[in-house]
């Protein structure tokens, strides 16, 4: 009952009735409560950290999800993270690759197209930079235009 004392607005007779009404409900249903607050606690952190690195892509936002609550926290030793940010950190790389290249389609763009707005050499440079992790410059490129399709969709229903 400690927890329930230190929030506002909640008077320990209240949380007693609440816990009272908790133990009364079948283990299903409990269950299913649990599981409930479990996934909105889950899906407000989430909000919070793309809300807060809005240039992050999904795979980037459950790696500081995992930073978070499992490493910060010492639920996971240090070893197994650095294991995981490096899966994390090639998934990352080529999912980045991967929404450049998606793009690249939409817009009906070439290597060699991008090569000379960005003033590179060839479109083989580009290819071989993309291959190795998209650049800063890109990043930006590919969430502007993923914004832009949002946005296209959300006016489609207004």
């Amino acid at each position: 009952m400690d927890f329930w004392g230190k929030k506002v607005n909640v008077t320990e007779e209240a949380a007693r009735r609440h816990v009272a009404i908790y133990k009364n409900l079948p283990p299903e249903k409990r269950a299913e409560i649990t599981i409930q607050f479990a996934d909105f606690a889950l899906h407000q952190t989430r909000d919070w950290i793309k809300r807060n690195h809005p240039e992050f892509s999904e795979l980037e936002v459950t790696l500081e999800y995992v930073r978070l609550i499992h490493f910060e926290s010492g639920a996971i030793p240090e070893k197994q993270w650095k294991y995981f940010q490096s899966v994390m950190a090639d998934k990352i790389r080529k999912d980045w690759a991967a929404r450049f290249r998606k793009m690249m389609a939409a817009k009906n763009w070439t290597y060699d197209d991008v090569a000379r707005w960005g003033r590179f050499k060839s479109g083989k440079v580009v290819e071989a930079t993309i291959s190795r992790g998209l650049p800063a410059f890109a990043k930006l490129a590919v969430v502007m235009f993923e914004g832009s399709d949002k946005d296209r969709e959300t006016r489609k229903y207004e």
